[in-house]
């Protein structure tokens, strides 16, 4: 099969899906922003399609789809094209794959059974969670897990718990009581409803963009978790260079969502015969050549993966993510300029786009980004796995 990223994007499987994100998508979203309610229509249309196990092993019921596979692209492109119309959906389908691509590869046997087997067979919405207040440092965790008979205890409150876990299952980060190396102190645990001391808050997530992929809070006081609901060893996500593996799903976002704003734009200006005006002309023709530049380092980055060197693909797709979130943020005021105040009004998708791309590109943390990256190019020690 051909896996070029490009001609995954060409696909009749993500034309499908883009005809989907800038009708019906967009027409929930306006529908559901208001009251930060999860986009479930958008996601049992593309569940139904295989999309929110996509990164799951074909023999285990999935596409295939992630970095460390022949075919990174589809995943990835499948973010980007959702993100043409609704960023918030695009955001969940994003998570859910992350959690259902991480049961898969550590995951036992049981675990696979019992916790990824039924995400394909029926829609489950889960949840990825390292965020917390005061965390001072990626992989060591306020959120304690203390060994037990039988397992761990665990207390903390986690926060941006994207899907939530009462419609599936969450995989929480905690750091274990008495280890100071966090090689083996990280450790993951996975949490279901109906565990005693466990709560969760919606009313926490209230901001300003990306309001249709509601993130909650997530408290645990006290809470038993079995050993066969700890997923890998202890330190196994840090020694996966398992972020490292995600910064390209957070540039598919920033990409698409200023394509899909671009695209709007673009539209609106030609049937309001805006295209004859030379400067219209000159702001849009300096808009693509950005959007051209970020294509190609999202596109770039996703092929590197493909050649084996992990360390070299964690640095091109910080480098994408970059890029994109600039172009993303750039575009933004030009698109505002020519579209005219009125296009901000709520019956419009383009204010809500907006909002969400502001909200959602602060992940990117540039500084370190760009840290990072100078010191891979000074010869100096560097982890492209601490940060977001």
């Amino acid at each position: 099969m051909n896996f070029d990223a490009h001609a995954v994007l060409q696909s009749s499987l993500l034309q499908e899906v883009k005809h989907l994100a800038t009708t019906k998508f967009r027409e929930r979203e306006e529908a559901l922003h208001d009251s930060v309610s999860m986009p479930m229509e958008n996601l049992k249309e593309l569940w139904e399609r295989g999309l929110l196990t996509a990164t799951v092993r074909r023999e285990h019921g999935g596409l295939g789809s992630n970095v460390m596979s022949d075919d990174p692209a589809t995943f990835l492109q499948t973010i980007r094209t959702v993100a043409h119309g609704s960023p918030g959906t695009a955001h969940c389908v994003q998570v859910q794959n992350h959690v259902a691509w991480a049961i898969d590869e550590i995951g036992t046997d049981e675990q696979r059974e019992r916790f990824l087997t039924p995400m394909t067979k029926e829609m489950k919405l889960c949840s990825f969670v390292g965020s917390e207040a005061g965390r001072k440092h990626m992989y060591v965790l306020k959120t304690t897990a203390k060994k037990t008979e039988g397992g761990y205890i665990v207390n903390g409150n986690k926060n941006y718990a994207t899907n939530g876990y009462e419609d599936g299952l969450a995989i929480v980060f905690a750091t274990v009581e008495g280890e100071t190396d966090y090689m083996k102190s990280h450790l993951m645990v996975i949490i279901e409803p109906g565990m005693k001391g466990l709560s969760i808050n919606h009313d926490w997530y209230r901001p300003t963009g990306m309001r249709v992929c509601p993130s909650p809070e997530i408290y645990m006081d006290n809470v038993f978790i079995p050993h066969t609901h700890v997923l890998g060893e202890p330190g196994a996500y840090p020694k996966g260079r398992w972020q490292g593996r995600f910064h390209l799903g957070f540039a598919a976002n920033y990409l698409g969502t200023i394509e899909g704003a671009y695209e709007w734009v673009l539209n609106s200006l030609k049937e309001r015969g805006r295209g004859k005006d030379p400067f219209v002309q000159l702001r849009v023709g300096e808009m693509q050549i950005q959007l051209y530049g970020a294509q190609v380092a999202f596109e770039s980055a996703i092929s590197t993966w493909r050649r084996g060197d992990v360390l070299q693909a964690e640095l091109a797709s910080m480098k994408a993510k970059a890029i994109c979130a600039h172009v993303a943020s750039n575009l933004s005021t030009t698109l505002i300029q020519l579209a005219g105040s009125t296009a901000l009004f709520d019956e419009y998708p383009l204010g809500r786009m907006l909002r969400d791309l502001q909200t959602h590109y602060l992940h990117v943390g540039h500084d370190r980004t760009s840290q990072i990256v100078g010191s891979a190019c000074l010869d100096e020690v560097f982890d492209s796995t601490l940060q977001r």
